[in-house]
């Protein structure tokens, strides 16, 4: 017989009180905007809120000392107009930082009645990091227009004077996806069948065409667009910002497979192996420039577990290993790398897997090509965006040529571990699927 288990206020549910959470904390104590040219007079690059009128000072008198900018950038009637406005958004973000407080206290006492209140809230909050973005846009344009440069895209972004870091970006889709979804998320009414794992295990999985669908969208549009939005509106630094963005937009597609039913520990700890081993298996073969088993290990996950687990574990791998190798703004480019490496092998391989000996040729032929080609030229791509500041074809050109040999190495070593550890590899996965009842994820 089938049971009930109301949820009350569960994991879903507290998606709200934890965002407003980090829009306090956010407009509290984050630096929500720098002045990247300020380094070479030894001030202070990145401001808070609290700190935009010491942003503006030091920007007056950098101009002023400098040999190159002998003018005046702002006078003294504009510096007391911006400290105007400046004094107004403080004044409004104390105003909201209080109204998300009430707002966290009323959705944990009058759950059911928060849910206007709470999107009103949050909708306000919004406001404030729209208006800073909109401040450090019009005060780009007013810098450029003084000191002779043209307002091009690039002087407007990467180049700019005043960079906006990515704490308000982030209040803003976090705010937008509270208003979208709290009515769902506040619904403390919702009850979660607990059906037995046998008889969950053998359900038919009905949500392939969905999950595929959404996973390609995300993997070939969202990401990609996150990726060149740390380029030109971060400028690179918040490379560890972007990580977690991919590592987030990875989730949502593997979190299809459980949409009619919870997650089981089992399952998830599975892909949290095969990203341990993955990480381990870089870091042994630390010595050896390219030689390593992560694309080969990568490729087998997301054939054996689903395209979207392939994604979800060559990203993780990117993410965590760079700890051991360091981080960077090189790490979003190799999980996106590895990650759909993993997911096309995941579709690709899905139907034939079982006839491993027979496919065992396409198998590494496809994972040498995808490492040549794929990771090879994205990493090249890469290089060039992150350390030059002139897209010219000849950089990239320069740029794919210096790295062929390095991409033959990483292909012939992605092959060699794929000839030795697929078969393996393969059978211990399909009886741990067997063994524990774990539904394929696919």
């Amino acid at each position: 017989m089938q049971q009930k288990q109301a949820s009350g206020l569960d994991t879903k549910a507290m998606i709200p009180i934890w965002g407003m959470g980090y829009a306090i904390i956010s407009m509290l104590f984050l630096p929500w905007f720098s002045i990247p040219f300020l380094k070479q007079f030894q001030l202070p690059t990145k401001y808070t809120l609290w700190q935009t009128m010491q942003g503006i000072e030091n920007l007056g008198k950098s101009a002023e000392t400098s040999s190159s900018e002998k003018m005046n950038v702002l006078l003294l009637s504009e510096i007391e107009k911006l400290s105007q406005v400046v004094k107004g958004i403080q004044i409004a973000a104390v105003i909201l930082i209080v109204l998300l407080v009430v707002a966290i206290i009323y959705t944990l006492y009058r759950r059911a009645r928060a849910v206007l209140f709470v999107r009103l809230v949050v909708g306000v909050s919004v406001l404030l990091p729209v208006s800073v973005v909109a401040l450090v846009w019009f005060g780009n344009h007013f810098l450029n227009e003084r000191l002779g440069r043209a307002n091009s895209f690039m002087n407007m972004t990467m180049k700019s004077y005043l960079q906006l870091n990515s704490f308000p970006y982030a209040q803003m889709v976090i705010g937008v996806g509270i208003i979208l979804a709290v009515q769902k998320l506040l619904n403390i009414k919702q009850e979660y069948d607990t059906l037995p794992y046998i008889y969950r295990s053998k359900q038919q999985d009905t949500g392939l065409a969905k999950r595929t669908k959404v996973a390609i969208v995300i993997i070939l549009l969202a990401i990609p667009m996150v990726i060149f939005f740390g380029i030109f509106f971060l400028n690179d630094r918040s490379n560890l910002f972007i990580a977690f963005c991919i590592l987030g937009l990875a989730m949502i597609p593997f979190a299809f497979v459980f949409e009619r039913r919870r997650p089981q520990a089992r399952e998830l700890l599975l892909i949290a192996v095969m990203s341990a081993i993955t990480v381990a298996g870089r870091v042994a073969f630390f010595m050896i420039p390219q030689f390593k088993p992560v694309t080969a290990i990568v490729i087998i996950t997301g054939i054996s577990l689903g395209a979207e687990a392939g994604f979800l574990t060559g990203a993780m791998v990117g993410f965590v290993s760079n700890f051991f190798f360091g981080q960077g703004p090189w790490t979003p480019w190799q999980m996106f790398a590895f990650g759909i490496i993993g997911f096309l092998a995941g579709l690709l391989f899905r139907k034939k897997w079982a006839n491993y000996r027979q496919n065992r040729i396409v198998l590494c032929l496809y994972g040498g090509l995808a490492t040549l080609v794929i990771y090879g030229f994205l990493m090249d791509t890469a290089s060039v965006l992150m350390f030059l500041n002139d897209f010219q074809w000849k950089s990239f050109l320069a740029a794919y040529v210096s790295g062929f040999p390095f991409n033959v190495i990483h292909a012939i070593s992605t092959i060699v571990f794929l000839l030795l550890m697929a078969e393996p590899m393969r059978r211990k996965l399909e009886r741990i699927k067997k063994k524990y009842g774990i539904m394929e994820a696919r």
